[in-house]
């Protein structure tokens, strides 16, 4: 299959998904982001990520990727929009649940952590059988810390670990403040500590395997996370706002996107996060400008995303099963990306990529399951229920 033409097939294909079922939306409802859309934005999204994971592995081989490399620039879009759902949803539960905080380690960590470590022994268990055919071997503090989880078999599980620790902040943070704002700010805070570690940790010499914070994926949109919760504390008032100026504001955000789009794409040619290795008098500099203009670039998109959905209601079967493996989805996509690349080198793209997206689909409806069966949940995959 001719690279374009795979490219037009995967964007038909995420079209369908998530406008299948589609319909207008009254200009007089008051709310139009809530959890159960934007869950299954995530699962659209995920399918996304596939794409994006699959562009970078064959970038990274030297296989060209041709038309396909359009995936390559919108992944940090894609995990944007999912840190900042993670926060508009926290927040909004907070503020009309007040026994919230009661369950939450069960009920929003260890739905994280479960699958997390399923999907960490499933890489551990691949790359130590890798080892023993290809006669290496791990040291003791690497094999020690991968099976805690410490040190990533496969780095593709970072965000995983991010957001666990910002549940376990937030959980923290909200047990004792009284005021959304003051915890908003307070979780900003956090979230600035662990961008600036992640700035700082520069990235791992061992290909896909790192420890936690290399990499500038740590830490290049995780501040929409802040952004999300800050929409939820003022929802009402910004979607007044929206309703009253949608053209101008859609209009204007979808412009910006554009422009955006071109510089972020200029900045990625020129490696702004690698420049450390180019011997670059100012590394930190140079990843500070990727950081500022990505934020915008994510800002942005997200103000053009919640500014459809005021009009536009989404909804089907397919984005609701999906977003409900959404988080396995992006955890072990990598694992089909890898296993699965002889079908690229004899069959081409089209073959390989459809078998990436079912195989990673089975093996995250597999990791869910599980999880349900460990977390005592009755929540199937078909049932409707997003949790």
């Amino acid at each position: 299959m001719a690279l374009n033409a795979a490219l037009y097939i995967c964007i038909a294909i995420l079209g369908a998904i998530l406008f299948a079922g589609s319909s207008g939306r009254s200009a007089n409802e008051t709310a139009f982001f809530d959890r159960i859309s934007s869950k299954e934005i995530q699962g659209a999204l995920a399918v996304f990520i596939i794409y994006h994971q699959t562009v970078i592995a064959l970038d990274a081989a030297g296989e060209d990727t041709g038309d396909m490399m359009f995936f390559y620039y919108y992944g940090i879009l894609a995990v944007a929009f999912f840190f900042f759902s993670s926060g508009f949803g926290l927040i909004k539960r907070w503020m009309t649940d007040e026994n919230y905080i009661k369950g939450f380690m069960r009920r929003r960590i260890f739905t994280v952590l479960v699958p997390f470590f399923i999907c960490n022994y499933i890489y551990l268990t691949d790359a130590l059988l890798n080892n023993i055919a290809s006669r290496r071997s791990f040291g003791f503090t690497e094999l020690i810390c991968s099976f805690f989880g410490i040190f990533l078999v496969n780095n593709e599980m970072w965000f995983a670990v991010e957001i666990m620790i910002l549940y376990v902040a937030f959980r923290l943070v909200f047990a004792k403040v009284k005021k959304p704002l003051t915890g908003i700010l307070i979780m900003t805070v956090v979230v600035l500590v662990m961008m600036t570690i992640g700035l700082f940790s520069g990235h791992a010499q061992t290909g896909v395997m790192s420890y936690w914070f290399k990499g500038e994926w740590w830490y290049n949109t995780i501040f929409m996370f802040p952004i999300g919760m800050l929409y939820a504390y003022k929802e009402e008032r910004i979607n007044r706002v929206i309703r009253k100026a949608f053209v101008s504001i859609l209009t204007a955000s979808g412009i910006l996107v554009v422009l955006m789009d071109y510089v972020h794409r200029n900045l990625i040619s020129r490696f702004i996060y690698w420049t450390e290795y180019d011997y670059s008098p100012n590394p930190i500099l140079d990843k500070l400008a990727g950081l500022g203009q990505e934020t915008l670039y994510e800002l942005v998109f997200l103000i053009f995303v919640v500014t459809l959905m005021s009009r536009v209601k989404i909804g089907n079967p397919v984005i609701k099963f999906l977003g409900k493996i959404s988080l396995e989805i992006i955890m072990l996509n990598y694992l089909l990306i890898d296993k699965l690349y002889f079908l690229y080198v004899q069959y081409g793209i089209g073959i390989y990529l459809a078998a990436v997206i079912l195989g990673t689909l089975v093996a995250a409806s597999l990791v869910y399951m599980v999880k349900n069966i460990v977390l005592e949940r009755r929540s199937g995959l078909f049932d409707g229920d997003i949790r």
